[in-house]
């Protein structure tokens, strides 16, 4: 059996093929791993939106997944795969949190660049847009904010996204297209309007 072979099976026959004892072993590794090839983005979309640090997100991902083998067998199919999924991501990563009582408290900006952040402050124009989006995000609302990090930064499409929110398509794409121009609102405010900040022209005034 090939990962091919398996696409065109619902996540469901795919687990089934997972869990079923009499199978060759290479053939539930395949599908093991096709499951995890399906859900591999969605899972770290959302454990990045909650812990907000890649490291963390990919140790929760990890977890996740390490879950889905262990107890695969006992999924009953009361509810989608997906959706059960989606709950035990979120349940790995609120007892992370659990038992972190250090974690910082540190909005989403950009995430390819939160856990290299300086320990310092750090005055230049590029940390300062940095924490400039990170506090117009916070300032929407919390729905809004997760649909535009799962679309916007983690580049789920909308209809993944919705999945994982559990939003409609259209949805999605209207709270995307709302936070998206609250975004560049609250960072025009926040920037001033243009050429506010721009270095005023040398005096060339003559002199006598």
């Amino acid at each position: 059996m090939t990962a091919l072979s398996l696409e065109a099976l619902s996540d469901e026959e795919v687990l089934a093929r997972f869990v079923d004892a009499g199978a060759p072993v290479g053939d539930r590794e395949t599908a093991f791993h096709t499951l995890v090839d399906r859900y591999h983005r969605r899972v770290f979309a959302i454990c990045l939106e909650v812990l907000r640090s890649r490291s963390d997100a990919e140790d929760a991902t990890q977890e996740t997944f390490v879950k889905l083998a262990r107890g695969a067998a006992g999924f009953r199919g009361e509810a989608k795969l997906s959706t059960w999924l989606y709950r035990v991501a979120r349940n790995v990563c609120t007892d992370q949190i659990r038992h972190d009582a250090r974690r910082p408290a540190t909005p989403v900006a950009d995430p390819g660049r939160l856990d290299d952040a300086p320990s310092q402050p750090d005055t230049s124009a590029a940390t300062a847009e940095q924490l400039a989006v990170a506090a117009a995000l916070d300032d929407l609302d919390p729905l809004s904010r997760r649909a535009l990090v799962l679309v916007a930064v983690e580049g789920l499409t909308y209809a993944e996204a919705g999945e994982v929110i559990g939003l409609p398509v259209g949805t999605v794409k209207s709270r995307v297209s709302r936070a998206r121009g609250r975004l560049a609102a609250a960072l025009t405010d926040r920037r001033g309007p243009p050429g506010s900040d721009a270095t005023p022209p040398p005096d060339r005034t003559s002199h006598p």
